[in-house]
């Protein structure tokens, strides 16, 4: 896809611009509400831990004119309809169960859901932005549940992982339920586990 031109700014720790141009990146939260919970004990190191390690994601935009762009948020187990996907070298990691398949917990049932709303969410300039809390876990579709296939999560140790943030400046199809990004632009984060703040922080500067 064509980069937006207009994004620039300051590149920080561990930032892997793709499409894109350079923006800021920090593993501390910088305009959500509130402040962001350490989800760390007081007085634990991350050598003491034992993951999972939950860890909060957030997207925001700064411009120096009133402006909106546009994320994909309505079904985070999958790549291309969710704004953030989470990769351990070149493997995709599976951040939320996925509904439409089994559940090895509730074998024998196998209960699934249809297609999800294809839904966009509006990333408003200089609000707190768009966030997602992940619980530290992948899940993977090892198991079976009679001649189904089904999926048990399981807990990403600690290491060096990377995030891709996407967003598009238009929203194209139909609503409610049919829509899809326009201009799509992303960007590549590093990050680890356990971060230290259990935040992970990436800034379109537009300006402002």
């Amino acid at each position: 896809m064509i980069p937006d031109l207009r994004t620039r700014g300051t590149t920080l720790v561990g930032l892997l611009a793709v499409l894109g141009g350079p923006a800021c990146y920090s593993s501390s939260s910088g305009g959500d509400e509130g402040d962001a919970a350490d989800v760390r004990p007081d007085d634990a190191g991350p050598e003491t831990l034992a993951p999972p390690f939950p860890t909060r994601f957030v997207l925001r935009l700064v411009s120096d004119i009133p402006e909106t762009l546009y994320v994909a948020a309505w079904e985070a187990s999958s790549t291309a309809g969710h704004w953030l996907t989470l990769r351990d070298g070149g493997t995709v990691l599976a951040k939320a169960e996925n509904c439409s398949i089994c559940d090895c917990a509730e074998c024998p049932a196998c209960s699934v859901c249809g297609a999800p709303c294809a839904q966009l969410s509006e990333l408003v300039a200089g609000t707190a932005g768009v966030e997602y809390r992940w619980d530290g876990r992948k899940w993977t579709t090892d198991g079976a549940c009679g001649a189904h296939p089904c999926e048990a999560p399981e807990a990403v140790p600690a290491g060096t992982y990377s995030a891709r943030f996407c967003w598009g400046t238009g929203r194209g199809g139909t609503a409610p339920c049919d829509e899809s990004l326009v201009g799509e632009s992303c960007a590549d984060v590093e990050f680890t586990l356990p971060d230290p703040d259990g935040v992970v922080e990436y800034v379109i500067d537009h300006g402002g």
